[in-house]
């Protein structure tokens, strides 16, 4: 039987010292899973040394990609590729993996309703929530084709993508935990974001900047505040008087008289 990835990893990058003394930390107890994000594929480990009372922060990011997975440790060793506290942390890992503790699984995702978790648009989490073959198809259909705005406001983009003969409804808003809830009526399942969202969003960034879907929120009752400051609200007549400017998003008063 072949071994697992993350195995393969320790002893094709670990010396005999560091493979030995991994063992050891691990043998005795000494790892402890701090976070784990099963979307994301990463884990943070807290790691106490085998000789001294130290204890260190391991983080495993993409454990599940072999190509893509990366350790930091906070030691400072650098004799080689991986550390023993890393060594450690991938045993550890491993063992929670094949005891199913972690609950890693194949996600199915309906992309009806997925969520983006990110305050605003940001293209090193559209990247992870989507794929490398995801984001560079929906960069090359960029160069030709554009999404269909219908609707922006109230923190809310619906839009059509017209693609190879088919057209796909799409919505991404804010919700109350300042996320944005999205979706598409395609039939992509491995990822979050599909094709068509990640186009939209990238769209929306290239047009507008990071912090679009702030300048398309209700500001009135912050707008009226502003006001309030010189006496006027905002059902007044302001022309030639007041005029609001955004800064990432969010409304500021600039007195024009």
């Amino acid at each position: 039987m072949a071994l697992p990835h993350i195995i393969k990893h320790i002893y094709n990058n670990g010396t005999d010292e560091v493979i030995r003394r991994g063992k050891k930390i691990h043998a005795l107890g000494f790892v402890e899973l701090v976070e784990h994000d099963d979307l994301l594929s990463s884990v943070v480990m807290r790691v106490r040394d085998d000789i001294y009372n130290t204890y260190y922060k391991v983080s495993i990011q993409k454990y599940t990609d072999p190509k893509l997975m990366a350790l930091r440790c906070g030691c400072p060793y650098n004799l080689g590729e991986i550390c023993r506290h890393e060594s450690a942390a991938l045993f550890r890992l491993q063992d929670l993996i094949d005891k199913n503790q972690l609950g890693v699984s194949e996600i199915q995702y309906d992309q009806h309703h997925t969520i983006a978790k990110m305050k605003h648009i940001d293209l090193k989490i559209i990247k992870v929530l989507s794929s490398s073959a995801i984001y560079d198809r929906a960069e090359t259909l960029l160069r030709t084709t554009k999404a269909n705005i219908t609707k922006a406001a109230d923190e809310r983009v619906e839009a059509e993508l017209a693609i190879d003969g088919q057209t796909f409804p799409l919505v991404i808003q804010k919700n109350d935990e300042r996320n944005f809830d999205t979706s598409c009526s395609c039939d992509e399942t491995q990822h979050p974001l599909c094709v068509h969202k990640t186009l939209l969003f990238v769209q929306l960034l290239n047009a507008y900047g990071p912090y679009y879907f702030e300048t398309i929120r209700n500001w009135d009752k912050e707008k009226d505040k502003l006001l309030q400051i010189y006496g006027y609200r905002l059902n007044d007549d302001l022309d030639g008087k007041f005029e609001f400017t955004y800064k990432e998003g969010k409304p500021f008063l600039k007195v024009l008289d």
